[in-house]
């Protein structure tokens, strides 16, 4: 099973490009529909607890969900010039989980949607990368940035399929990038 996590507040772009890539037996998570709550700072997880954290919220089946995953494929609009707070928020709340070998060598994908061209993103999403490059040393899983995508126009912006020609070469493209 591949998980498909969708960073974004909102269900539009990220989501369907996702949906469109995932698999029936995959399981696809909006970050935006999970109660989430914000990392305590506790160390408490430093104790091998149990549970990966003494938070009790939506991040048990995100845990979960990871466990049961062969690869994890991760769509986040840009924010700010980020990924959105509601992943990074996720990536907080993973310490626990990776400090006890759960994503050691599992394959972590990333995807990156701006409101600009691809090219004015670039350096953008090239930061993004390096972010998730530099987590993934320490988290131990296994880092590929799969594309850095625009959402187009504002009159489009809620409409990826919209704005690529093929769009469905587009998915089979990322889906082969991922499976292979």
């Amino acid at each position: 099973m591949n998980l498909y996590i969708n960073g974004s507040n909102r269900n539009k772009n990220c989501y369907q490009i996702l949906n469109d890539m995932k698999e029936k037996n995959d399981k696809l998570i909006c970050l935006s529909e999970k109660n989430i709550k914000y990392c305590l700072g506790c160390n408490a997880c430093i104790n091998k607890l149990e549970k990966y954290c003494v938070i009790e919220d939506d991040m048990e089946e995100i845990y979960e969900s990871m466990l049961k995953s062969d690869k994890i494929i991760i769509a986040s609009p840009i924010y700010m010039n980020h990924i959105t707070g509601i992943l990074k928020n996720v990536i907080d709340r993973l310490n626990p989980f990776s400090n006890q070998g759960n994503l050691k060598n599992k394959k972590v994908y990333l995807i990156t949607i701006g409101q600009f061209s691809e090219d004015e993103n670039y350096e953008i999403a090239y930061e993004i990368q390096k972010y998730f490059e530099s987590i993934s040393e320490f988290m131990e899983f296994e880092f590929c940035f799969v594309k850095n995508l625009t959402s187009g126009d504002v009159e489009t912006i809620d409409d990826v399929t919209s704005t690529y020609k093929d769009y469905k070469k587009l998915i089979k493209d990322m889906k082969n990038m991922i499976n292979n």
